[in-house]
């Protein structure tokens, strides 16, 4: 059997990404990130935990409002984690974080990450019963990347996604898994990235 139950958080910030990325914002500059690397991903329900580190990728968006202030809008996604007959994939999430950043020299760049993520995941129990439960929680993260030229950079970077969001119900038991009273979930990842600024 295969339920999908989606949270109303994930249009809402759909929304928000929407509104939030103005013209203003895309004119200064932008860029383009691929990263791939590992996440960790942890899931807490009231009888068994899971935790594992799948492999994943993220692309993004990345737009300036001026030299120290930008954003960061992105999509990933990860591999499946499994123990004792149960399975889960942190499905595709969607992230809208701001991304505040100061130079060092002409080729090295911190910065950090701060917004919000609706993840999607996937739970399939040992009776073949496949669900979808979605919710947004908020994100944090740091990165460096090292300028190559003024069109090109590589660097690493560190993000949790989501900390021990719940994954329980949600004052409507139709918006949980079956057989789940509680549920709690985190998502981070250490990711080597590549980004093409235009």
């Amino acid at each position: 059997m295969n339920v999908i139950r989606i949270n109303q958080g994930l249009s809402t910030l759909t929304t928000v990404l929407a509104l939030t990325v103005t013209p203003a914002a895309w004119a200064y500059d932008s860029a383009v990130n691929v990263g791939i690397g590992q996440y960790t991903f942890k899931y807490q329900d009231q009888t068994q935990g899971v935790s594992g580190k799948p492999m994943g990728w993220n692309l993004d968006y990345v737009g300036r409002f001026n030299e120290n202030l930008g954003f960061d809008v992105r999509m990933g996604g990860a591999g499946k984690t499994s123990v004792a007959g149960l399975t889960l994939q942190p499905g595709l999430f969607l992230s809208l974080l701001f991304r505040p950043s100061i130079s060092v020299g002409e080729t090295v760049d911190f910065y950090g990450l701060i917004g919000f993520t609706s993840l999607a995941v996937g739970r399939t129990a040992a009776n073949s019963t496949k669900e979808i439960i979605a919710r947004v929680g908020g994100s944090i993260g740091l990165g460096a990347a090292y300028r190559i030229n003024e069109h090109m950079a590589t660097g690493v970077e560190w993000v949790s996604y989501q900390h021990n969001v719940d994954f329980g119900p949600s004052g409507n038991s139709n918006k949980n898994w079956t057989g789940v009273t509680q549920a709690k979930i985190s998502l981070s990842s250490i990711m080597a990235n590549f980004k093409y600024q235009f």
